[in-house]
């Protein structure tokens, strides 16, 4: 019956010394105090509810780990991680180099990873550690452009990325828009083309920019025409070329057709799905990428993840 017996608060005192203070494992206790280890495994609960026991973790206050975890809590994301930006750093090279840490954590031989085009992927594989993986796959989720910066380019992301962890690649040699439905068509059925995509609907991580298009589509720039939207709605911001609105419904426009890149359903297959953006003008892209389901984990700055939380 010895289970049973009233402890007093100088009891459970007591217990919390023997194991904070002097490292006691539970069953010594249980031994020391003649009690079970099921009843010593209660006081200590008890004991940290009554505020016998105050646990500070330190450091907490060099951090963002609150702010990380009210974000993941209120949007039901995998994964947040939010980055300081230092007098030395632009906001590309911040949210990139903890974009990179982050992924270094979680990356597995066998995994293939796809990558879309942006400033702050770019800086992610500039500040990607030199990891060797035996068997890795990297590999584009759209098109690329001749007329954009080589080094934000995706082939140049996926061949610069392979590089640093020994990976293979696999590209879809493919424009990211063409002139008409009938050459995206045809491309799509070559056995280049095919087998590339394959790969990528068997990806297990994504990492992709998110792009503002709020007040002009990034894509209308490489097209002699201007984007026409169905149904009268208008995007907030664009992931692989796929336009959202703020609720995070899809866009439909004129270029739908003539666009080469993963499927919007291929895409939201992917377990994990990393947005790396940040910026307050962002803050509507953002918000409509979470709520539309195409991340899942999110790497930002502060003060867009303040204005998010």
């Amino acid at each position: 019956m010895k289970e049973y017996r009233k402890l007093s608060r100088t009891d459970h005192i007591r217990v919390a010394n023997y194991y904070y203070n002097h490292g006691l494992t539970q069953e010594q206790i249980a031994i020391t105090m003649d009690l079970s280890r099921q009843r010593i495994n209660r006081v200590l609960s008890k004991c940290l509810k009554d505020g016998i026991v105050k646990i500070n973790v330190e450091g907490m206050d060099e951090t963002n780990i609150n702010l990380e975890n009210s974000i993941e809590k209120k949007y039901n994301l995998k994964t947040v991680r939010v980055s300081n930006t230092s007098l030395n750093d632009d906001i590309y090279t911040a949210i990139g180099r903890l974009a990179a840490e982050y992924l270094a954590t979680i990356i597995k031989n066998g995994d293939i990873i796809g990558f879309s085009r942006g400033r702050s992927i770019s800086a992610l594989v500039d500040c990607m550690p030199s990891i060797q993986f035996d068997d890795l796959t990297i590999t584009q989720l759209m098109g690329g452009r001749n007329n954009q910066h080589s080094n934000v380019n995706v082939d140049d992301i996926v061949h610069r990325f392979a590089k640093q962890t020994n990976a293979k690649s696999a590209l879809l040699f493919a424009p990211v828009i063409v002139n008409s439905p009938a050459v995206k068509k045809a491309i799509m059925k070559e056995p280049f083309f095919l087998e590339t995509y394959n790969i990528i609907k068997s990806c297990t991580i994504a990492v992709v920019g998110i792009g503002d298009a709020s007040y002009e589509p990034d894509i209308s720039s490489i097209s002699d025409e201007q984007i026409v939207y169905k149904k009268q709605k208008f995007p907030v911001g664009e992931i692989c070329t796929h336009y959202y609105c703020e609720n995070g419904e899809p866009v439909k426009t004129s270029l739908d057709e003539k666009i080469i890149a993963v499927g919007r359903d291929d895409f939201l297959k992917i377990p994990t799905r990393i947005g790396v953006a940040g910026s307050i003008l962002k803050l509507p892209a953002i918000i409509g990428a979470i709520k539309g389901g195409y991340i899942n984990t999110l790497i930002t700055d502060q003060k867009t993840a303040e204005a998010l939380a």
